[in-house]
């Protein structure tokens, strides 16, 4: 069994945060901060879609948009904690043989760290974050990787929180779960029919 795990939002409890540093970057402009239902209601992939409801891009681009928050979001880790209940399954799977990965469309910089100190980078076999501040699809990313390793699509599981985690599913041809309580609505992943509650869940859903 492969499994690739989302970062933001499904490994690594962040959303507060990442609400927090947006409307921080709203505060430099003179501008009001957006609630969590609004938050939700823009997300979108790539995440410029989300950026585009807030900013214009003629005037500043994704990229300086990005390092703005992620300067942000650096300075402030020390809030964020792994979900309660991950490093079970984490510990499950591998003790049944799976092979592990993180794939993130967030620069492997803003990963790396977080993932050493909470003890959990034993459990995967690569970090597969993005290696520019684009914050892009990591669709094509995961395929070519599943392609180069010569994984199963058959044997290989998707986990994440957004939409964008099921379409890369299928541009993969695997199987997803959807965890609530990420960057997207839990009314939107329950539309798909892939939507798990809670980490703990996943390993019954996967008929472990």
């Amino acid at each position: 069994m492969n499994v690739f795990w989302d970062w933001n939002g499904t490994l690594c409890d962040d959303v507060r945060l990442s609400l927090d540093a947006v409307n921080d970057m709203l505060a430099r402009r003179g501008r009001n901060g957006i609630t969590m239902e609004q938050y939700y209601s823009y997300m979108g992939t790539p995440i410029s879609k989300f950026y585009e409801h807030l900013f214009d891009f003629s005037v500043e681009p994704m990229e300086g948009l990005s390092r703005e928050f992620y300067s942000y979001y650096q300075a402030n880790t020390h809030t964020l904690h792994l979900r309660a209940g991950a490093e079970a399954v984490l510990k499950r799977l591998r003790d049944l043989g799976a092979r592990q990965f993180i794939l993130s469309s967030s620069h492997k910089d803003s990963i790396l760290p977080l993932a050493s100190r909470w003890g959990i980078m034993p459990y995967f076999e690569a970090v597969l974050g993005a290696e520019d501040w684009k914050v892009g699809s990591k669709a094509e990313r995961a395929r070519s990787f599943c392609c180069e390793k010569g994984l199963c699509k058959e044997e290989t599981w998707f986990i994440g929180d957004l939409l964008h985690d099921l379409e890369t599913a299928h541009h993969c041809g695997a199987s997803c779960i959807l965890l609530s309580g990420g960057h997207q609505s839990d009314e939107a992943l329950q539309a798909t029919g892939y939507f798990c509650v809670s980490v703990s869940e996943i390993p019954s859903v996967m008929g472990l």
